[in-house]
């Protein structure tokens, strides 16, 4: 938290930070890079892309020609918010910001994630 902020005693769950870009690659506590399926569903479609585990999943779906919903791109906004239906993930400490019911309910921000295995996901419908 920044200074200022602590200063005033205002507890990290009140405060938003709008921090625009991506996370880029993962670079550490990799043992390589390795590629996974990703299945993801949209509404009635559902399609199966290739995902790395060094690329977030939103890279992965707009790498494949996926109009998946995305704004911030650094796990802030929640608007990429999407239900993970099953597979293991990685996100790197420090850039989970997701609500306490969101990770209780398996919710996930694409835009921050990593796979660590084959992932199925639910994304919402794109709106622009």
């Amino acid at each position: 938290i920044h200074i200022k902020i602590a200063k005033l005693n205002i507890p990290g769950k009140y405060v938003r930070r709008e921090l625009f870009g991506e996370y880029g690659a993962l670079k550490q506590g990799t043992d390589g890079t390795r590629t996974f399926n990703l299945t993801v569903r949209q509404g009635e479609n559902e399609r199966s892309v290739t995902c790395s585990s060094t690329e977030t999943l939103l890279i992965s779906m707009e790498k494949a020609g996926l109009k998946a919903p995305s704004r911030c791109r650094s796990g802030e906004c929640g608007w990429c918010r999407s239900r993970l239906i099953s597979g293991d993930i990685h996100i790197p400490e420090g850039t989970d910001r997701r609500r306490m019911a969101d990770k209780q309910s398996g919710y996930i921000h694409p835009c921050i994630t990593f796979p660590c295995s084959d992932i199925v996901i639910e994304i919402p419908e794109f709106m622009a």
